[in-house]
């Protein structure tokens, strides 16, 4: 009797890398997408964010050792998940052959980054206890806020909306960088002989640009000439509707994403 040697089937020739450990790396991919283990991050994400806002209050001082202790805590939390979802990245990016290409790929990943920053508090406390600038460790919470995208269904949502419309947003903001561009410059070279202080270069036309097109008017930079004052009656004015034109887009994806989750549920 003769054995061939037959050909593997084709989800597992697509997927060589999961035969190995396939049972443990989805029994953990499981185990993230699991409730309680989004809403256990969720909490230590949260308390987190308080704990920094509430630690820059007088009247925190009594507890900034307990402050202290949970901030360490839920970094060590994060460090867990953090290797969790390095070990299954191979089940959640399967379009790759190999577990090292689809870790890599998850290292420099927008929420892998996320990830990484979120455990850089635990890592350089451990390692750097004694050093005087430990203070600005704390900086690295402020990045923990994106950690919340990925346990929110609101921020899923206006992602999707924003990658719908990605390409007329680029071509609605793509003006509005012209028209500052072209603005700035212009009212630099008029305004630069009557208040040298003010537009000292063309960055400063650029600032005044910006607070000029979205309206927002901080009276730091103005223009004195008639030329100037005429120059940025124009930019305010077109400034509202270019701002218009952008908010129009994504307000309208996001209804249609509204009506067509309104549609499904009924017809489901």
């Amino acid at each position: 009797m003769k054995y061939t040697n037959n050909p593997l089937p084709p989800i597992i020739e697509k997927i060589p890398h999961l035969i190995r450990h396939e049972k443990l790396y989805r029994t953990i991919h499981k185990q993230l997408m699991k409730k309680w283990f989004r809403y256990f991050v969720l909490f230590f994400i949260i308390g987190s964010i308080f704990s920094v806002i509430y630690s820059s209050f007088d009247e925190s001082l009594p507890y900034r050792s307990w402050l202290y202790t949970f901030n360490y805590l839920a970094s060590l939390i994060f460090t867990i998940e953090y290797g969790l979802r390095i070990a299954a990245a191979p089940v959640q990016y399967i379009q790759y052959k190999r577990a090292w290409m689809a870790r890599l790929h998850y290292l420099f990943s927008f929420y892998g980054i996320i990830d990484f920053v979120a455990i850089l508090p635990f890592v350089i406390i451990y390692f750097y206890n004694d050093s005087p600038h430990l203070h600005l460790v704390v900086l690295a919470y402020i990045l923990i806020i994106f950690k919340l995208i990925r346990y929110s269904r609101s921020f899923q949502m206006i992602g999707s909306v924003l990658n719908q419309v990605k390409d007329e947003l680029i071509t609605s903001y793509t003006a509005c960088g012209i028209m500052l561009g072209f603005s700035g410059i212009l009212m630099y070279y008029i305004e630069r002989n009557a208040q040298p202080q003010a537009f000292e270069n063309i960055g400063d036309g650029f600032w005044w640009a910006i607070v000029a097109f979205t309206t927002v008017g901080y009276g730091d930079i103005y223009p004195v000439t008639p030329l100037g004052r005429l120059l940025s009656s124009i930019i305010s004015l077109i400034g509202i509707a270019m701002i218009a034109i952008p908010t129009g887009i994504i307000s309208s994806a996001f209804m249609n994403m509204l009506l067509e989750k309104k549609n499904k549920e009924k017809n489901g």
